[in-house]
């Protein structure tokens, strides 16, 4: 069964949505029966069927409207076979992508008596290839995010892009404008309430030349900015994205095909200090591409000597996957000026750990007390977002962690004593326990015997580091 495009990644999830809330166009035909099919079979250019190339039904658009217009999309089986069981209009567009091998069909006009529809064969497609940044201005009216679609005017040629990183977008041979906008309908509703032109929002870009089948074109980066002129579209871009610092990696799973929609989380805090109440949380800085790309900025702040990235997967509001990205050193990031690329993380199902502390008290120490309904900890995992504050008496849960060897982090759950240790010379390992774990893929870790050692009343008896 055909169904209508609600893309399930973020930014086309309102793809209908852009064409009443930005668009300004209308339609050649009327909306037919849903009895009235199109249904064929795919071929690659060798002969070969095309299986899982997708085919969409969109639209005609006879004046200057913008974005994406209103498309019906379907995949094809293992034998090439594609069907539709309802039209959009008497005359419509027809493109049939297949990214694998690099080979499209497309039919500007189109009705659902063409016979050419029974039998579809592929041809090389021309290559658009290059990379958007966004150019946010200080206090903007709406945020736009990190989400764009970047396509050909008119057509059902588009691609779901994330800002900062490269794309590539299969076209038809010819000379085309391409189009390149946030991909969330309500912002770019906010745009427009407040006040921008559809010019502005919507930019667009002409190739102005002839692109050939089996061509490559590859220009950029592009930048998306509400002050850029239409002209400076590449030029200023140029200049600004080998001075801006940035981050990057790709993220697959297990079995290694790429992980779309994987949440992440830049961990500047590796052991916790700063987090307020009783656990601290996860934070959704972006999410990866269909290709399992993700890209942030570089930090502004590394307290430490290092900074981590932290990933997970939701599925139906449970976390399936999890992972992290080495550490990444200071000094890799003080000087950058372009993208630093992390690699590729893997993702495996979550682990969970269970245990309690001990408080080891100085019965010399009158000020300390053994009774552990006064003594809280924070117990964490290193470079991750998995902390609790609780009493010491009670057995602590860290759940939806990442698999492997990680370091366990435990010091005082008192905040005022954390504040003087940490505003203090006083060496860190004197109030930071590090202990190593191994962390059971898709189990969960039982630990008995942690300790904590209450701190002593004068935390200035401990030599430096470099006494010992």
């Amino acid at each position: 069964m055909s169904k209508i495009v609600l893309k399930s990644s973020v930014f086309m999830a309102f793809a209908f949505a852009l064409c009443f809330v930005g668009c300004t166009y209308e339609t050649a035909g009327t909306v037919t029966d849903t009895g009235n099919t199109v249904a064929g079979v795919v071929y690659h250019a060798d002969g070969s069927e095309a299986a899982e190339a997708v085919v969409r039904m969109a639209r005609m658009r006879v004046d200057n409207g913008v974005g994406v217009p209103e498309l019906i999309e379907v995949t094809t089986d293992s034998t090439g076979a594609y069907a539709f069981d309802s039209v959009l209009a008497d005359t419509f567009q027809l493109a049939v992508i297949d990214m694998a091998v690099s080979e499209i069909f497309y039919q500007p006009r189109t009705t659902r008596k063409d016979k050419d529809l029974n039998k579809i064969t592929l041809s090389k497609a021309a290559v658009f290839k290059s990379s958007l940044v966004y150019n946010d201005v200080s206090e903007p009216a709406v945020q736009v995010g990190s989400h764009f679609v970047v396509g050909v005017s008119g057509t059902p040629f588009y691609e779901s892009v994330f800002a900062g990183d490269t794309f590539e977008i299969l076209v038809p041979e010819g000379d085309w404008w391409m189009e390149f906008y946030p991909g969330d309908a309500q912002i770019v509703a906010k745009l427009q309430n407040s006040g921008l032109s559809d010019t502005v929002v919507y930019r667009t870009w002409s190739m102005n030349g002839q692109l050939e089948a089996g061509d490559t074109l590859e220009i950029g980066p592009f930048i998306w900015s509400p002050t850029a002129e239409i002209d400076s579209l590449i030029k200023e871009n140029e200049v600004e994205a080998k001075n801006v610092s940035r981050i990057a990696g790709q993220v697959v799973c297990k079995n290694s095909k790429s992980c779309s929609g994987v949440e992440v989380n830049l961990i500047t805090d590796l052991f916790g200090f700063d987090f307020e109440g009783d656990s601290l949380k996860f934070t959704i800085m972006t999410t990866t591409d269909s290709a399992g790309r993700w890209w942030l900025n570089v930090p502004k702040e590394v307290p430490d000597d290092s900074f981590r990235v932290e990933y997970r997967k939701v599925q139906e509001n449970v976390v399936s996957l999890a992972g992290t990205s080495r550490y990444v050193l200071k000094k890799e990031v003080e000087d950058l000026k372009d993208t630093l690329d992390l690699g590729v993380d893997t993702l495996v199902k979550t682990a969970g750990l269970v245990s309690k502390v001990n408080v080891i008290v100085d019965k010399n120490d009158s000020t300390q007390s053994s009774n552990c309904m006064v003594n809280s900890v924070v117990v964490g995992i290193k470079g991750t977002s998995h902390f609790v504050r609780d009493v010491s008496c009670e057995t602590f849960v860290l759940r939806d962690m990442p698999a492997g060897t990680q370091q366990i982090v435990l010091y005082s759950g008192d905040r005022k004593v954390m504040s003087k240790m940490l505003d203090s010379d006083t060496p860190q390992w004197v109030y930071v326990t590090l202990t190593g774990v191994t962390l059971p893929e898709g189990g969960i870790q039982q630990l008995q015997g942690m300790t904590y050692e209450v701190p002593r009343q004068n935390i200035f008896e401990y030599p430096l580091a470099s006494e010992q």
